[in-house]
């Protein structure tokens, strides 16, 4: 297959797991860097190569760039990715594809009329973990599923939030510890049980200065299914704690920690059961970030989902998590935030 130019636009704290992941990927080459702060670009450019650019609407223009990471926050995804398809670039934008899914509709609006693909950062989504339970429900192994849930317990603190004049914006970042942390983990329990028929939430601000957005939120889902759910999310949760997500069926359950599966039990076993069973607790492909946004967070996972899409474009067809799945979450979440403002239930799709 012919080699595909690869570029990053905005290289702050996730910018070097991009352009490690796309180092490690064949047929792929990181060819540009883009960021406001020329210093910060070339500190990328210097490790993993790639020409340094601080207009990126410059490196738009070269002939060898094919795909483009937008790693910038939310809130300023939705213009550069508008200038990205019109220039006939492919698109992989981090979480949340954008503030809201108003925003992230003109987004998508865009890249289909300009014929390029977009696909959204969920690599949680593609890890080993995942892929076991999803397996399991295809062969309903779980049974009738009955109750997920989605448990973030981080923490923050006020410095994080400091360091940057967009977190905890609504306008840049759309919101706290659900929209900004909790959202992988929201978008796998949508993954796993499917959309969400009514929610009732509340959220709050209980341990930081100066934010727009919570830090503390709890919701109530109930599927389309029939099956129940809990979302609690927060950042005020010292020392923090591995992000869970629980699935529970009438005939087994399963519970992921921080990407790695730590409960795997079924009514009826199979020989497989075993073998995953002995890789429980493993070291997370994923890392955590329960105290530290970066410390911890290991390459793996998004070089699982950037080769992903990169095979999708060479071979022509949509990447695992298109902007319509990456819209999902965003969805939710919206909703959680609006029951939470109003007190009242939440029907979507109403």
């Amino acid at each position: 297959m012919a080699e595909l130019g690869y570029g990053i636009i905005g290289c702050g704290n996730i910018a070097p797991i991009h352009a490690q992941s796309v180092a490690e990927v064949e047929n792929a080459r990181l060819v540009a860097v883009s960021d406001v702060r020329e210093e910060t670009a070339q500190k990328l450019a210097d490790q993993y190569g790639g020409e340094v650019y601080t207009d990126y609407h410059e490196m738009l223009k070269r002939d060898d760039l094919d795909a483009v990471s937008i790693c910038v926050p939310s809130g300023m995804r939705l213009e550069i990715a508008k200038d990205c398809a019109e220039a006939g670039k492919h698109i992989l934008a981090e979480k949340p594809l954008e503030v809201s899914t108003e925003r992230i509709d003109q987004l998508i609006a865009a890249t289909e009329k300009a014929g390029v693909t977009l696909g959204c950062v969920f690599q949680h989504r593609l890890s080993e973990a995942a892929c076991n339970i999803r397996d399991a429900i295809k062969q309903n192994r779980f049974g009738k599923l009955v109750l997920g849930d989605a448990y973030i317990k981080w923490y923050r603190s006020q410095e994080y939030y400091d360091s940057g004049e967009w977190r905890g914006t609504w306008k840049l970042d759309g919101g706290g510890c659900l929209m900004n942390q909790g959202i992988h983990q929201i978008d796998l329990l949508l993954s796993f049980f499917g959309p969400v028929k009514t929610i009732t939430a509340q959220t709050a601000l209980v341990a930081h200065e100066r934010l727009e957005v919570e830090d503390l939120a709890t919701a109530m889902l109930t599927f389309e299914s029939g099956a129940m759910g809990v979302v609690e999310g927060s950042t005020a949760i010292w020392p923090g704690h591995a992000a869970r997500v629980e699935v529970h069926g009438v005939q087994g359950s399963a519970i992921i920690e921080d990407g790695a599966l730590s409960f795997w039990q079924f009514q009826e076993e199979k020989p497989e059961d075993k073998e995953i069973q002995a890789q429980m607790n493993a070291a997370s492909e994923m890392g955590s970030g329960a105290a530290d946004p970066i410390a911890a967070l290991k390459h793996e996972g998004h070089l699982r989902q950037i080769r992903d899409f990169v095979e999708a474009l060479q071979e022509g067809r949509p990447p695992a998590v298109d902007g319509r799945e990456g819209r999902l979450a965003v969805e939710v979440i919206e909703a959680i935030y609006r029951a939470a403002r109003t007190g009242a239930p939440v029907t979507l799709g109403s």
